[in-house]
């Protein structure tokens, strides 16, 4: 299994909340949902910050209690735990 990078879990983080919060097809759920280079990532806080304050805030909340929850991504990054198949 490839390890996915913080970036990226934290830009399809964002492209599910904004879906939940905005509908699949608003401009900043298409964008994280795209997203593939640094760049992308900028243009999605661009996007971020043009929403109002009360949406912008659900959004991440919802990204970061996903992110927080996502026991695999921490386990990863934990020194001396298993990867793979094997355990360090």
């Amino acid at each position: 299994m490839q390890e996915v990078d913080s970036e990226t879990r934290f830009l399809a983080a964002i492209s599910r909340a904004a879906a939940a919060e905005l509908g699949h097809d608003h401009p900043l759920a298409l964008a994280a949902r795209e997203a593939a280079s640094p760049g992308d990532g900028v243009h999605v806080q661009e996007l971020l910050v043009t929403l109002n304050e009360a949406a912008r805030d659900r959004i991440l909340a919802a990204a970061h209690e996903e992110m927080r929850e996502d026991i695999q991504a921490i386990w990863s990054h934990l020194p001396g735990t298993a990867q793979g198949d094997t355990i360090h």
